[in-house]
């Protein structure tokens, strides 16, 4: 039987699951994906651990009164606001602007993010400084660094224009992270998922999820594995988790959960509904990706369907019919995270508190 419980024995696990809706191809509040990301969002009120949104939408009065009908001030969401001053889909950067100051008057939470900045595109000192610029007039005050996929899945940014970005953010009083995970965290005052390891916990539910696996002092190690399960794994145990081979570099989890596909990002479990529409951006990591492009592809359930979905089929995914997933060349006895991703350190320590520090603010 399933200790479903946490260990505070009142909470369920999987409402302390961190959760991304509608990030895939598509965009959460556009006109064509805002009425799915509401019924999402609706879905996941009470939910415990933090719901990150990432857009890049432009302003659209319609979308905005949906929201404020249906989801205003919901408690966990984050908003991650992708600005890069590179005008995608045709869209302004002041549009853009107006759209994020129009979402601070939904949500709580609104966090400007670079990406991607891309060499010789937008990484110029004065488009750095006028996304910093933006960072500094809202709420939050809050900014996290974000490079291009390369062909292995990794976000590169320059460290001279990260070490600019930074600074540039210090001096206004902009607090930076490199890592979303990080950024809410902090927001919520929790220990930071993707770092901050104190595990391994849940594991009858790894265990009727379907992974084999080891238990160590502070990791679990499994026979196989894909980029998808080391996050997921990691997410649900809250410890260090190991493979001794990765089979895939996609974030794709290997359940056998029959056509439900389920993902996991090295900082959020993905609920998506992957459509046809999108702003369409020449550098979309999603169209390079098999099972998604631009079909009509759901991604994910309500992480609480998992264990039910597991129990009711008996087939997964053919990983062996992926051909453009990239791993580089296999030369380690064990896996881990840090060997198909780049690591980058936490930064939830370098500020005080966050409601202390916009209480400072706000003052």
């Amino acid at each position: 039987m399933i200790n479903s419980k946490s260990e505070s024995g009142s909470i369920l696990w999987h409402d302390l699951i961190p959760i991304s809706v509608n990030d895939t191809y598509g965009d959460p509040f556009i006109i064509e994906q805002v009425d799915n990301t509401i019924d999402k969002l609706q879905k996941l009120y009470n939910h415990k651990a933090p719901v990150a949104i990432f857009t890049k939408a432009p302003m659209n009065e319609t979308v905005i009164e949906k929201l404020f009908q249906t989801v205003a001030n919901h408690p966990k969401v984050v908003v991650y606001y992708s600005l890069t001053g590179l005008d995608e889909g045709g869209y302004s950067f002041e549009t853009r602007v107006r759209m994020i100051h129009a979402l601070e008057e939904v949500f709580n939470h609104v966090v400007i993010l670079t990406r991607p900045i891309i060499r010789g595109k937008n990484d110029n000192i004065d488009n750095l400084k006028r996304i910093v610029n933006v960072a500094s007039t809202t709420k939050s005050r809050l900014l996290v660094l974000g490079g291009l996929h390369d062909k292995y899945k990794n976000k590169h940014i320059e460290f001279s224009v990260e070490e600019m970005l930074i600074q540039l953010c210090d001096e206004v009083g902009v607090r930076t992270f490199q890592k979303t995970s990080c950024c809410a965290a902090y927001i919520f005052g929790e220990s930071c998922w993707m770092h901050e390891l104190n595990g391994p916990k849940n594991l009858d539910v790894a265990a009727a999820l379907g992974y084999k696996f080891e238990v160590g002092e502070d990791r679990i190690v499994l026979d196989e594995a894909t980029t998808g399960d080391l996050n997921f794994l990691r997410m649900l145990t809250r410890s260090k988790v190991f493979s001794q081979k990765i089979i895939s570099n996609y974030n794709l989890l290997t359940l056998k959960t029959g056509e439900v596909k389920y993902e996991a990002t090295s900082s959020w479990f993905a609920w998506s509904e992957n459509i046809d529409t999108c702003l369409d951006c020449n550098y979309c990591i999603i169209k390079q990706i098999e099972y998604l492009k631009k079909m009509k592809v759901k991604i994910g359930t309500h992480p609480s369907e998992m264990v039910d979905i597991v129990r009711a089929n008996n087939n997964g995914h053919d990983f062996s019919a992926f051909r453009l997933t990239k791993l580089r060349k296999d030369t380690t006895d064990m896996h881990e995270y840090a060997d198909v991703r780049i690591t980058k350190p936490c930064f939830v320590k370098r500020y005080d508190s966050f409601k202390e520090t916009a209480i400072s603010i706000e003052s």
